[in-house]
Protein backbone atom coordinates (compact mmCIF):
# COMPACT_ATOMS: atom_id res chain seq x y z
CA UNK A 1 0.00 0.00 0.00
CA UNK A 2 1.37 3.44 -0.74
CA UNK A 3 1.41 5.64 1.88
CA UNK A 4 1.98 9.34 1.40
CA UNK A 5 3.65 11.67 3.87
CA UNK A 6 2.39 15.22 3.85
CA UNK A 7 4.20 18.36 5.86
CA UNK A 8 1.05 20.03 8.01
CA UNK A 9 0.13 23.86 6.56
CA UNK A 10 -2.41 26.21 7.78
CA UNK A 11 -4.30 24.93 4.81
CA UNK A 12 -4.55 21.34 6.08
CA UNK A 13 -5.74 22.72 9.46
CA UNK A 14 -9.52 21.74 8.65
CA UNK A 15 -8.32 18.47 8.02
CA UNK A 16 -5.93 17.87 10.83
CA UNK A 17 -8.48 18.95 13.36
CA UNK A 18 -11.33 16.94 11.83
CA UNK A 19 -9.04 14.03 11.88
CA UNK A 20 -8.41 15.37 15.93
CA UNK A 21 -12.15 15.04 16.75
CA UNK A 22 -12.53 11.21 15.28
CA UNK A 23 -9.43 9.78 16.98
CA UNK A 24 -9.87 8.49 20.14
CA UNK A 25 -5.70 9.05 20.31
CA UNK A 26 -6.00 12.69 20.21
CA UNK A 27 -6.96 15.11 22.54
CA UNK A 28 -6.99 19.58 22.64
CA UNK A 29 -3.18 19.46 23.04
CA UNK A 30 -3.01 17.74 19.01
CA UNK A 31 -5.58 20.48 17.47
CA UNK A 32 -4.24 23.36 15.46
CA UNK A 33 -5.03 25.70 18.03
CA UNK A 34 -2.62 24.44 20.36
CA UNK A 35 0.04 24.25 17.88
CA UNK A 36 -0.65 28.16 16.62
CA UNK A 37 -0.55 28.73 20.57
CA UNK A 38 3.03 27.11 21.10
CA UNK A 39 4.40 28.56 18.00
CA UNK A 40 3.36 32.16 19.11
CA UNK A 41 4.35 31.26 23.01
CA UNK A 42 7.57 32.29 23.06
CA UNK A 43 8.92 33.78 19.77
CA UNK A 44 12.72 33.87 21.52
CA UNK A 45 12.30 30.04 21.58
CA UNK A 46 12.31 30.46 17.40
CA UNK A 47 9.74 27.83 17.14
CA UNK A 48 8.88 26.44 14.00
CA UNK A 49 6.32 24.02 13.18
CA UNK A 50 7.25 20.43 11.38
CA UNK A 51 4.08 18.52 12.13
CA UNK A 52 3.59 16.16 9.30
CA UNK A 53 0.53 13.26 8.70
CA UNK A 54 0.26 10.35 7.03
CA UNK A 55 -2.61 9.47 4.45
CA UNK A 56 -3.34 6.92 2.05
CA UNK A 57 -5.97 7.76 -0.45
CA UNK A 58 -6.49 11.24 0.40
CA UNK A 59 -7.22 10.02 3.99
CA UNK A 60 -5.37 10.73 7.03
CA UNK A 61 -4.00 7.51 8.44
CA UNK A 62 -2.34 9.46 11.64
CA UNK A 63 -1.33 12.83 12.63
CA UNK A 64 2.32 13.74 14.01
CA UNK A 65 2.76 17.11 15.97
CA UNK A 66 6.57 18.10 16.00
CA UNK A 67 7.23 21.83 16.91
CA UNK A 68 10.92 22.81 17.07
CA UNK A 69 12.27 25.01 19.51
CA UNK A 70 15.93 26.66 20.38
CA UNK A 71 16.55 25.12 24.07
CA UNK A 72 19.50 26.98 25.82
CA UNK A 73 22.13 24.55 28.03
CA UNK A 74 25.36 26.48 29.27
CA UNK A 75 25.28 29.17 27.35
CA UNK A 76 25.27 26.87 24.72
CA UNK A 77 21.89 26.88 22.00
CA UNK A 78 20.60 23.36 21.01
CA UNK A 79 17.48 22.46 18.93
CA UNK A 80 14.34 20.04 20.44
CA UNK A 81 11.32 18.62 19.43
CA UNK A 82 9.39 20.27 22.37
CA UNK A 83 6.36 21.86 23.69
CA UNK A 84 7.52 24.63 25.86
CA UNK A 85 3.93 26.05 26.41
CA UNK A 86 2.18 23.16 27.52
CA UNK A 87 4.72 21.45 30.04
CA UNK A 88 7.76 20.44 27.31
CA UNK A 89 6.49 17.35 25.74
CA UNK A 90 4.68 16.86 22.64
CA UNK A 91 1.45 15.08 22.66
CA UNK A 92 2.51 11.44 21.02
CA UNK A 93 1.08 10.61 17.20
CA UNK A 94 -2.40 9.98 17.02
CA UNK A 95 -3.98 7.43 14.88
CA UNK A 96 -6.86 6.47 12.95
CA UNK A 97 -9.06 3.96 15.65
CA UNK A 98 -9.53 1.64 12.34
CA UNK A 99 -6.06 0.52 11.90
CA UNK A 100 -5.09 -3.15 12.43
CA UNK A 101 -2.28 -4.14 14.61
CA UNK A 102 -0.20 -4.51 11.52
CA UNK A 103 -1.11 -1.37 9.91
CA UNK A 104 -0.72 0.62 13.04
CA UNK A 105 3.15 -1.29 13.46
CA UNK A 106 3.62 0.14 9.45
CA UNK A 107 3.08 3.19 10.26
CA UNK A 108 5.08 3.46 13.54
CA UNK A 109 8.01 2.37 11.67
CA UNK A 110 6.80 5.41 9.13
CA UNK A 111 6.63 8.01 11.56
CA UNK A 112 9.65 7.39 13.53
CA UNK A 113 11.73 6.82 10.18
CA UNK A 114 10.58 10.65 9.36
CA UNK A 115 11.02 12.01 12.60
CA UNK A 116 14.57 10.57 12.81
CA UNK A 117 15.34 12.13 9.08
CA UNK A 118 13.92 15.28 10.47
CA UNK A 119 15.89 15.61 13.73
CA UNK A 120 19.43 14.30 11.88
CA UNK A 121 18.33 17.17 9.04
CA UNK A 122 17.94 19.93 11.74
CA UNK A 123 20.34 19.06 14.22
CA UNK A 124 17.86 18.22 16.85
CA UNK A 125 18.89 16.83 19.96
CA UNK A 126 16.02 15.45 21.94
CA UNK A 127 12.54 15.06 21.38
CA UNK A 128 10.00 14.62 24.13
CA UNK A 129 6.39 12.93 24.06
CA UNK A 130 3.07 12.62 26.33
CA UNK A 131 0.55 10.10 25.86
CA UNK A 132 -3.04 11.64 26.64
CA UNK A 133 -3.83 10.50 30.40
CA UNK A 134 -7.74 9.06 29.19
CA UNK A 135 -6.26 6.85 26.31
CA UNK A 136 -4.31 5.02 29.60
CA UNK A 137 -6.46 1.38 28.79
CA UNK A 138 -5.99 2.16 25.05
CA UNK A 139 -2.36 2.67 25.61
CA UNK A 140 -1.74 -0.74 27.41
CA UNK A 141 -4.43 -2.92 24.60
CA UNK A 142 -2.64 -1.05 21.37
CA UNK A 143 1.11 -0.99 23.04
CA UNK A 144 1.29 2.38 21.99
CA UNK A 145 3.89 3.01 25.40
CA UNK A 146 5.68 -0.15 24.57
CA UNK A 147 6.07 0.81 20.89
CA UNK A 148 7.73 4.30 21.73
CA UNK A 149 9.81 2.62 24.12
CA UNK A 150 10.71 -0.25 21.30
CA UNK A 151 11.73 3.26 19.34
CA UNK A 152 14.65 4.59 21.30
CA UNK A 153 12.33 6.48 23.74
CA UNK A 154 13.14 6.49 27.64
CA UNK A 155 10.53 7.07 30.62
CA UNK A 156 10.36 10.30 32.17
CA UNK A 157 6.29 10.32 33.56
CA UNK A 158 4.48 12.51 36.26
CA UNK A 159 1.23 12.28 37.09
CA UNK A 160 -2.42 14.52 36.70
CA UNK A 161 -5.13 14.63 38.59
CA UNK A 162 -8.50 13.71 36.96
CA UNK A 163 -12.11 14.31 38.40
CA UNK A 164 -14.52 12.69 37.22
CA UNK A 165 -17.48 14.91 37.12
CA UNK A 166 -19.85 12.39 36.22
CA UNK A 167 -20.09 11.72 39.95
CA UNK A 168 -23.48 13.17 41.79
CA UNK A 169 -22.62 16.89 43.17
CA UNK A 170 -22.59 15.34 46.93
CA UNK A 171 -19.90 12.75 45.80
CA UNK A 172 -17.99 15.46 44.38
CA UNK A 173 -18.57 17.66 47.16
CA UNK A 174 -17.24 14.80 49.75
CA UNK A 175 -14.12 13.79 48.01
CA UNK A 176 -13.17 17.66 48.68
CA UNK A 177 -10.50 18.48 51.45
CA UNK A 178 -12.37 19.38 54.66
CA UNK A 179 -10.43 23.05 54.38
CA UNK A 180 -10.85 22.93 51.02
CA UNK A 181 -14.92 23.05 51.65
CA UNK A 182 -14.61 25.76 54.37
CA UNK A 183 -12.47 27.86 52.00
CA UNK A 184 -15.44 27.38 49.43
CA UNK A 185 -18.39 28.12 52.04
CA UNK A 186 -16.07 31.48 53.37
CA UNK A 187 -16.09 32.49 49.71
CA UNK A 188 -20.10 32.32 49.26
CA UNK A 189 -19.99 36.05 49.21
CA UNK A 190 -18.08 36.21 45.65
CA UNK A 191 -19.90 36.56 42.64
CA UNK A 192 -19.01 33.93 39.86
CA UNK A 193 -19.97 34.55 36.16
CA UNK A 194 -18.87 32.43 33.51
CA UNK A 195 -18.30 33.88 29.75
CA UNK A 196 -18.56 30.96 27.10
CA UNK A 197 -18.91 31.27 23.21
CA UNK A 198 -22.67 32.87 23.80
CA UNK A 199 -21.44 36.13 26.14
CA UNK A 200 -17.62 36.15 25.75
CA UNK A 201 -16.65 39.96 25.15
CA UNK A 202 -12.89 41.32 24.36
CA UNK A 203 -13.53 43.99 27.25
CA UNK A 204 -13.50 41.00 29.98
CA UNK A 205 -11.05 39.06 28.38
CA UNK A 206 -8.65 41.79 28.01
CA UNK A 207 -9.48 42.47 31.94
CA UNK A 208 -8.24 38.75 32.21
CA UNK A 209 -5.06 39.67 30.33
CA UNK A 210 -3.98 42.60 32.71
CA UNK A 211 -4.85 40.76 35.92
CA UNK A 212 -2.53 38.09 33.99
CA UNK A 213 0.27 40.59 33.92
CA UNK A 214 -0.60 42.25 37.26
CA UNK A 215 -0.35 39.21 38.84
CA UNK A 216 2.69 37.87 37.73
CA UNK A 217 4.49 41.35 37.85
CA UNK A 218 5.19 41.45 34.01
CA UNK A 219 4.09 41.11 30.68
CA UNK A 220 4.91 36.82 30.37
CA UNK A 221 4.19 36.00 27.09
CA UNK A 222 2.46 38.08 23.19
CA UNK A 223 -0.68 39.80 23.88
CA UNK A 224 -1.30 36.78 19.85
CA UNK A 225 -1.36 34.12 22.44
CA UNK A 226 -4.40 35.88 24.48
CA UNK A 227 -6.31 36.83 21.22
CA UNK A 228 -5.69 32.94 20.18
CA UNK A 229 -7.76 31.69 23.48
CA UNK A 230 -10.20 34.55 22.82
CA UNK A 231 -10.97 32.87 19.68
CA UNK A 232 -11.12 29.46 20.93
CA UNK A 233 -13.67 30.78 23.45
CA UNK A 234 -15.21 32.01 21.01
CA UNK A 235 -15.94 28.74 19.39
CA UNK A 236 -16.88 26.53 22.21
CA UNK A 237 -13.34 25.30 22.66
CA UNK A 238 -12.59 27.40 26.33
CA UNK A 239 -14.32 29.37 28.84
CA UNK A 240 -13.75 32.22 31.28
CA UNK A 241 -14.71 31.95 34.78
CA UNK A 242 -14.20 35.54 37.05
CA UNK A 243 -14.83 35.70 40.65
CA UNK A 244 -16.19 39.43 41.88
CA UNK A 245 -16.32 41.06 45.20
CA UNK A 246 -18.00 43.98 45.45
CA UNK A 247 -18.56 44.47 41.61
CA UNK A 248 -14.57 44.22 41.30
CA UNK A 249 -13.17 41.65 39.23
CA UNK A 250 -10.54 39.94 41.46
CA UNK A 251 -10.04 36.42 39.91
CA UNK A 252 -9.83 34.96 36.84
CA UNK A 253 -9.45 31.49 35.15
CA UNK A 254 -9.70 29.62 31.54
CA UNK A 255 -10.08 26.62 30.66
CA UNK A 256 -10.17 24.37 27.72
CA UNK A 257 -13.17 21.77 26.67
CA UNK A 258 -12.45 19.04 24.36
CA UNK A 259 -14.47 15.89 23.82
CA UNK A 260 -16.35 16.37 26.73
CA UNK A 261 -12.70 16.97 29.25
CA UNK A 262 -11.72 20.15 30.40
CA UNK A 263 -8.56 21.73 31.73
CA UNK A 264 -7.39 24.40 33.77
CA UNK A 265 -5.22 26.81 31.52
CA UNK A 266 -4.38 30.08 32.91
CA UNK A 267 -5.43 31.51 36.44
CA UNK A 268 -5.00 34.88 37.71
CA UNK A 269 -5.38 36.48 41.28
CA UNK A 270 -5.57 39.73 42.06
CA UNK A 271 -2.30 39.71 44.34
CA UNK A 272 -4.44 42.73 46.57
CA UNK A 273 -6.83 40.32 47.25
CA UNK A 274 -4.62 37.30 48.01
CA UNK A 275 -5.86 36.59 51.66
CA UNK A 276 -9.04 35.91 50.57
CA UNK A 277 -10.07 32.06 49.26
CA UNK A 278 -10.64 33.16 45.59
CA UNK A 279 -9.68 30.38 43.54
CA UNK A 280 -11.05 27.55 46.17
CA UNK A 281 -14.68 29.21 45.53
CA UNK A 282 -13.73 29.45 41.92
CA UNK A 283 -12.42 26.06 41.10
CA UNK A 284 -15.24 24.37 43.11
CA UNK A 285 -18.11 26.36 40.45
CA UNK A 286 -16.57 25.76 37.83
CA UNK A 287 -16.65 22.08 38.31
CA UNK A 288 -20.32 22.50 38.67
CA UNK A 289 -20.80 24.31 35.90
CA UNK A 290 -18.20 21.72 33.67
CA UNK A 291 -20.54 19.15 34.96
CA UNK A 292 -23.96 21.04 34.20
CA UNK A 293 -22.79 21.29 30.39
CA UNK A 294 -21.82 17.19 30.12
CA UNK A 295 -18.22 17.59 30.98
CA UNK A 296 -17.00 13.99 31.96
CA UNK A 297 -13.69 14.74 33.24
CA UNK A 298 -11.70 17.55 34.55
CA UNK A 299 -7.93 17.58 34.26
CA UNK A 300 -6.99 19.97 37.17
CA UNK A 301 -3.13 19.83 36.62
CA UNK A 302 -0.10 18.24 37.30
CA UNK A 303 0.82 16.38 40.50
CA UNK A 304 4.41 16.80 41.69
CA UNK A 305 4.75 15.76 45.27
CA UNK A 306 8.97 15.49 45.31
CA UNK A 307 11.94 14.89 43.40
CA UNK A 308 12.68 12.60 40.48
CA UNK A 309 15.57 12.25 38.75
CA UNK A 310 14.31 13.94 35.74
CA UNK A 311 11.79 16.79 37.45
CA UNK A 312 12.59 18.85 40.79
CA UNK A 313 9.50 20.70 41.42
CA UNK A 314 10.02 23.96 43.96
CA UNK A 315 8.38 24.49 47.02
CA UNK A 316 5.77 26.65 45.29
CA UNK A 317 5.13 23.67 42.76
CA UNK A 318 4.47 21.11 45.56
CA UNK A 319 2.01 23.76 46.93
CA UNK A 320 -0.26 24.03 44.24
CA UNK A 321 0.01 20.59 43.34
CA UNK A 322 -1.37 19.83 46.97
CA UNK A 323 -3.61 22.39 46.24
CA UNK A 324 -5.15 20.88 43.27
CA UNK A 325 -5.50 17.54 44.77
CA UNK A 326 -7.96 18.91 47.77
CA UNK A 327 -10.41 19.09 44.90
CA UNK A 328 -10.84 15.57 44.88
CA UNK A 329 -10.52 13.12 42.29
CA UNK A 330 -7.50 10.30 40.88
CA UNK A 331 -4.14 10.86 40.64
CA UNK A 332 -3.16 8.70 36.93
CA UNK A 333 -0.04 8.56 35.19
CA UNK A 334 1.19 11.69 32.89
CA UNK A 335 2.82 8.55 30.92
CA UNK A 336 5.93 11.32 29.75
CA UNK A 337 8.74 10.17 27.42
CA UNK A 338 12.30 11.28 25.61
CA UNK A 339 14.67 10.27 22.92
CA UNK A 340 17.91 11.85 22.62
CA UNK A 341 19.45 12.15 19.68
CA UNK A 342 23.31 13.41 20.31
CA UNK A 343 25.10 11.19 23.18
CA UNK A 344 27.04 14.50 24.61
CA UNK A 345 24.02 16.15 24.91
CA UNK A 346 22.13 12.85 26.47
CA UNK A 347 26.07 12.81 29.12
CA UNK A 348 25.28 16.34 29.76
CA UNK A 349 21.29 16.72 30.69
CA UNK A 350 22.20 13.67 32.57
CA UNK A 351 25.21 14.55 34.38
CA UNK A 352 23.30 17.56 35.18
CA UNK A 353 20.30 15.73 36.24
CA UNK A 354 22.42 13.74 38.89
CA UNK A 355 24.41 17.04 40.51
CA UNK A 356 21.10 19.12 40.77
CA UNK A 357 18.80 15.76 42.07
CA UNK A 358 21.85 14.82 44.64
CA UNK A 359 21.95 18.70 45.72
CA UNK A 360 18.21 18.73 46.07
CA UNK A 361 17.80 16.07 48.20
CA UNK A 362 20.01 16.70 50.37
CA UNK A 363 18.14 19.96 51.00
CA UNK A 364 16.06 17.91 53.37
CA UNK A 365 16.93 15.71 56.65
CA UNK A 366 13.45 14.11 56.01
CA UNK A 367 11.80 12.64 52.87
CA UNK A 368 9.61 15.00 51.62
CA UNK A 369 6.01 13.77 51.81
Amino acid sequence: MDYKITKLTENEYKDWDEFCLESDGAWFWHTSDTLEYILNYKPELKTKNFSFFIGRQNKILAIIPLILEVIGLNENYFFEFSFSGCGGAIPAPALSDNLTVAEQDLIYRLIFTEIDRLAAESKVKRLRLRLRPLFLDKVAEGGQYKRLISHGFNDISLSTQLIDLRKEEKVLWDELRRNHRRSILKGDKFEIKFYDNMNITKGIFYEYKEMHHKASGRKTRPNKTFELMFDQAKRGLGFLVVASLNQKNIGFEFYTIYKKQAEGFSAANDPDFEYLPIRHRLEWEAMLWMKSRGMNFYDIGIQQSGPLPYDLPTAKEINISHFKKGFGGQTVPLLTLEKFYDKKYFREINEIRKKEFADYINKYEKPIK
